[in-house]
């Protein structure tokens, strides 16, 4: 399955590269890698992210025109899994460099909590050392990015995303998971 992700992936940015846009208000197609639970450890190793940018309707003018987005984080490990909707507002510092501010909804496979009368105390305890206990299928995702552009259509980036249900949309385990990474867009023009 993440290798077919993947390709996918590789494929529509190879695509893009002369491609008009595809429609639908897609904007920009991100891809990049992460790591992955940065806070606790629990779930290392790399996630893989695309992102998929569309530009700002204009009912959303009154709140400074935020470009909605829908997002996937596929774990290389077997780990956590996320998909996210939401929006991200853009601020352009010079010619080339924006910084970006995202808030979004995430529906995440990870584990929720540990049952030791169910799993057994063993087992329990070895879900518990390997895995982040998120207390909720359901997680907001804020995020935070700096983008230096190539040229019209390529740039780089550094970003951070954090994802937690902060008590709101659950009670209980909240470990969160935090993801910092790199990523190549293209943005048709």
């Amino acid at each position: 399955m993440l290798r077919f992700a993947v390709a996918l992936a590789a494929i529509s940015l190879t695509g893009a590269a002369s491609a008009q846009s595809p429609g639908f208000g897609l904007e920009e197609i991100r891809l990049g890698v992460a790591a992955h639970d940065l806070t606790d450890h629990s779930e290392d190793g790399p996630q893989i992210v695309g992102d998929l940018m569309f530009s700002s309707p204009d009912f959303l003018e009154r709140i400074w025109s935020p470009r909605p987005f829908l997002s996937a984080n596929i774990s290389t490990q077997g780990y956590t899994n996320l998909v996210t909707a939401g929006l991200a507002w853009d601020y352009g510092v010079t010619d080339r460099l924006s910084l970006e501010a995202s808030f979004g909804l995430s529906y995440n496979d990870g584990v929720l909590e540990v049952y030791p009368d169910r799993d057994g105390p063993v087992e329990a305890q070895r879900i518990k050392d390997t895995r982040a206990l998120l207390g909720s299928d359901w997680l907001f995702r804020t995020g935070f990015a700096a983008d230096y552009a190539l040229n019209q259509h390529w740039s780089l980036g550094v970003f951070y995303e954090h994802h937690s249900h902060g008590q709101i949309l659950a009670s209980g385990r909240n470990q969160g998971l935090d993801e910092l990474g790199l990523r190549m867009s293209y943005r048709f023009r």
